[in-house]
């Protein structure tokens, strides 16, 4: 886990550099230092295979229309989401 985008590269890097692959990013829109979207998009220009999902409470319309453009957001969930509908999304996604 990472509570930034700053400290999600390093996890990424470090899981790179001990060869895990990463299948699926689940990212908050509201983070310090940047917005999901945009970490999203990054993540999506170095490891497209990667599902990307993304949670809000506060996004707007057009930084979601971005993700999805630019990250090939696979899904976004709604503040307040379960934990039953972002299993059912992420148990669809790797199905």
């Amino acid at each position: 886990m990472a509570e930034s985008a700053s400290e999600a590269w390093e996890v990424i890097e470090e899981l790179q550099e001990d060869e895990i692959n990463l299948i699926i990013i689940v990212s908050d829109w509201l983070m310090p230092g940047m917005k999901g979207d945009e970490f999203l998009i990054q993540v999506h220009q170095r490891f497209p295979e990667i599902v990307k999902v993304m949670l809000t409470g506060q996004a707007d319309s057009r930084a979601i229309e971005r993700a999805k453009q630019h990250a090939n957001l696979y899904a976004c969930l709604y503040k307040p989401w379960s934990e039953e509908e972002l299993s059912q999304i992420i148990t669809t996604a790797l199905g």
